[in-house]
């Protein structure tokens, strides 16, 4: 798969992970988006910085089920940035 797809399908992965991740939180998917994967590392913008640490907190299980997801091992790295659109 070319980069530009495996960055999208990751992306889009992780969109559909957000919900079940999150399922004690109330509309997570308005406050956490991928922004971007590249070089190993999936980039999350998150709308403050609560749910930044809402993601650090699940960080090792975001990887570990979205790299399952996708089958195999790319994902290595998860940062985030708040983003206030």
């Amino acid at each position: 798969m070319d980069k530009v797809m495996n960055a999208a399908n990751i992306c889009h992965q992780f969109r559909k992970l957000v919900p079940e991740i999150f399922k004690d939180k109330e509309d997570p998917n308005a406050h956490i988006d991928a922004a971007s994967f590249k070089n190993e590392t999936l980039v999350v913008n998150v709308k403050n910085q609560g749910w930044g640490q809402e993601v650090v907190m699940r960080k090792e299980k975001i990887i570990r089920e979205l790299n399952e997801r996708v089958g195999k091992e790319v994902i290595k790295r998860l940062r985030t940035q708040v983003n206030q659109k």
